[in-house]
């Protein structure tokens, strides 16, 4: 069983550098791209950590706009292209499990997008996250949203779970957040998770998110979803969708 555990983690861990080394340049990525910008509009304060950091496209961004970022990440493989691209990144080898180990800083702002899920205690996390944070700071979670739609994705990505809106709000605020504000974000790719998923049994197509060559057509798709999600998805909360968004001011 310890042996079959540790052979998925593996898997998932290649699965996941195989999908940030595809994406090549952020702006190839409609999905990661908006929604990166959304969770910097929300951003307050002037120190940044962000936990799970992959590439560091999100500490880049906020880097050229002159905050004092930080990350955490534990894949030397990603790490190594994240410098590629800026080598001025600080970018801290670890897991988001030991942030008690390699960080020891108070930050304004904490950032998880698309990783709590990939932590099997994520009552503790969010406990460890609360002590690292000033007062009147706030904590980012962006994860995937509907346990119900958990699947051959979520496992091939080393998901522990998907989160309904109350477990999510519930997880927080007994650690003592407060303000929380949650919404829902993608509405467009739930239909086809849903009949990817659940009716054909198998993994999302996401070629289209990747620097790969790519037809005319969808190049054109990519072009329409991109300003879908720019002008739509993050302006508009639909009551649902693939992750949910949720801002905590700390108590």
């Amino acid at each position: 069983m310890a042996a079959q555990k540790k052979a998925n983690f593996v898997n998932s861990e290649k699965t996941l550098i195989s999908l940030y080394k595809s994406l090549g340049n952020l702006k190839y990525d409609f999905r990661n791209y908006n929604l990166i910008k959304l969770v910097i509009a929300k951003i307050k304060g002037k120190i940044i950590l962000d936990i799970g950091c992959g590439r560091g496209f999100l500490i880049d961004v906020l880097n050229k706009k002159g905050k004092k970022t930080f990350g955490i990440e534990p894949n030397k493989e990603l790490i190594r292209l994240a410098k590629k691209n800026n080598p001025n990144l600080n970018i801290i080898k670890g897991k988001a499990e030991d942030i008690d180990k390699c960080f020891k800083k108070k930050v304004d702002t904490i950032t998880m997008v698309d990783v709590l899920e990939h932590i099997k205690d994520d009552d503790n996390q969010i406990k460890k996250v609360y002590k690292h944070l000033n007062k009147k700071s706030q904590l980012i979670l962006v994860v995937p949203a509907f346990p119900s739609l958990y699947g051959k994705r979520d496992k091939n990505m080393g998901h522990y779970r998907r989160y309904s809106k109350k477990k999510l709000i519930d997880l927080i605020k007994k650690k003592g957040f407060k303000n929380i504000k949650i919404r829902y974000w993608n509405m467009l790719g739930f239909l086809p998770y849903f009949i990817s998923e659940k009716i054909l049994k198998k993994e999302l197509n996401t070629k289209l998110r990747t620097n790969k060559k790519k037809s005319i057509f969808a190049r054109a798709i990519s072009t329409i979803l991109n300003f879908w999600f720019c002008l739509i998805e993050n302006n508009i909360n639909f009551g649902f969708g693939l992750s949910l968004i949720c801002i905590a001011e700390k108590n």
